[in-house]
């Protein structure tokens, strides 16, 4: 298996209202490095994109678990008022890569600051979209 992949992921709650979520992500299973970005979705028709880099382990127990955990990566000069200020992520897969579940929060806004809070995301690996 190669050590470098890439993971696509859409990430719903499972509240009715919530905002949607995809993560693009490339691991690297030799340094146990992901790098990648995430895009939100909110029901008004926002979208907000910011870079995230984090690591992926295993966790032990009775069952194989993996587990990505990321964070955001602001821009250092940010325009929009809007604009991502800060992203947190705990991704949980029991099912080979497949899907699981995450919980995440991401703050934006400098003026009027507000925080998208989920923690009850339901995670779908879908396939990486093929650039012609």
């Amino acid at each position: 298996m190669s050590q470098l992949f890439t993971a696509v992921y859409e990430i719903h709650s499972a509240t009715i209202g919530r905002p949607a979520l995809r993560l693009n992500l490339v691991v690297n299973r030799e340094t146990a490095g992901v790098v990648g970005t995430t895009v939100l979705e909110t029901v008004t028709g926002e979208i907000h994109e910011m870079s995230v880099r984090g690591h992926h382990m295993e966790i032990e127990g009775g069952d194989a678990l993996q587990a990505i955990v990321l964070a955001g990566t602001p821009p250092i000069f940010s325009t929009a008022d809007e604009s991502p200020t800060a992203f947190q992520m705990l991704l949980v897969l029991p099912t080979a890569w497949k899907d699981g579940q995450a919980c995440y929060k991401m703050s934006l806004g400098k003026i009027f600051p507000r925080i998208i809070d989920v923690r009850d995301g339901i995670a779908r690996a879908v396939l990486p979209e093929t650039v012609y």
